[in-house]
């Protein structure tokens, strides 16, 4: 039985596959949803191989014994993934039950093989039809709980009101390439059933195996992007963390004091992050406000020239620059005692942070204007 995809297709999916692989190993992650991932690659990549590179002219053939066992053993992992995502299990407890089920799966595979080796040697007839149509019906329940499985995940996501619009969309391709899939293994089986048309069953079941490894490892490169993008700092939080700095690194310079120790733990999450530079700008304005100047002309002929919706927001930060200026110097307060906001009061840590941003942005300026 020659293989019903083409050369060119089925090497594209075994480099798509194996890349996304790679970068999983790269990335690390010693969780047990990470292994079970990662084990799901190794065995769609080595079945894959398997029906690519070995003859499997028929269902006696080892080739296609070994390939079916490698379903086999892909469809007990996305057992356990299922199970940890669903009905939350203890990671733990599965991880032990996976590698019990890994155990019983090869020895399955074994088996058979060692059992139609068996049989060969002693010259004895080899007669696996039956035994096929089984194996045949085993591999497309096995496909179709797998994508049930990845279906279900898709429709939470979809129904999650936070979703991005990327992940929508990835999702709803995910449903629909399953729907093919499952088209093909209702093809499949009514062949088998009716025996028309004719034709192996087997190269349908290859076909769909082949296309349902390219949608689960599609489905599992979604947070492996998000993880990329969190290291490469192109995350909303950590950008936002870059055009806080300039703004963070002056005040913060006048108040020291005031800088929080990080947290060895959390530290390098970019949220966490965020709302420490938040906090600590926040509190470095308060502690500045004894130093603030009052309001005169002379602030206002440094105001460089901006639109009327940024005049008063340029002039605080002068008056902001001349506090910290002051402070660092070691000067008395200008007595004032004015509290340090925003020209906005801010009603929520949304609104606060925009203004800070807003802050920032004419920062620069406004400090090149003062020098």
């Amino acid at each position: 039985m020659s293989s019903p995809i083409p050369g060119v297709l089925a090497w594209a999916v075994i480099g798509y596959v194996t890349v996304l692989l790679s970068v999983r190993l790269w990335l690390g992650g010693g969780a047990v949803m990470d292994r079970l991932v990662n084990h799901t690659g190794l065995w769609s990549i080595a079945t894959l191989l398997v029906y690519r590179c070995a003859s499997t002219p028929t269902i006696d053939d080892p080739a296609n014994q070994l390939a079916l066992g490698g379903v086999l053993m892909i469809t007990t992992y996305q057992y356990s993934i299922d199970r940890i995502v669903s009905a939350d299990a203890e990671p733990d407890a599965v991880w032990r039950h996976q590698r019990n089920a890994a155990l019983l799966a090869s020895a399955v595979t074994a088996s058979t093989v060692l059992a139609v080796a068996s049989a060969r040697y002693s010259g004895r007839s080899v007669d696996l039809r039956l035994a096929g149509v089984g194996l045949v019906i085993g591999c497309a329940f096995a496909v179709t709980y797998n994508t049930v499985v990845l279906t279900r995940a898709c429709l939470g996501v979809l129904r999650d009101v936070d979703t991005p619009r990327a992940a929508r969309i990835v999702c709803g391709v995910l449903i629909a390439g399953n729907v093919v899939l499952w088209g093909a293994l209702a093809l499949s089986l009514s062949q088998l059933a009716t025996g028309w048309p004719g034709g192996p069953q087997l190269s349908l079941v290859q076909a769909a195996f082949a296309l349902w490894v390219a949608i689960n490892a599609t489905l599992h490169a979604i947070p492996l992007i998000a993880e990329l993008v969190l290291r490469a700092g192109m995350d909303r939080a950590t950008r936002t963390c870059r055009r806080l700095l300039p703004l963070w690194r002056d005040l913060t310079a006048a108040v020291p004091e005031i800088v929080m120790p990080v947290d060895a733990r959390h530290g390098s999450d970019p949220a966490t992050r965020l709302l420490r530079m938040t906090v600590e700008i926040r509190d470095a304005m308060l502690h500045l406000g004894a130093y603030l100047p009052a309001e005169t002309g002379e602030t206002q002929r440094n105001t460089v020239r901006e639109p009327e919706s940024d005049r008063e927001l340029t002039d605080y930060a002068h008056r902001l620059i001349r506090a910290a200026q002051a402070r660092k110097a070691g000067l008395p307060p200008a007595g004032t005692g004015a509290p340090s906001s925003l020209p906005v009061v801010a009603h929520d840590f949304d609104a606060e942070l925009a203004h800070l941003i807003d802050l920032a942005r004419i920062w620069p300026k406004a400090k090149a204007a003062m020098e």
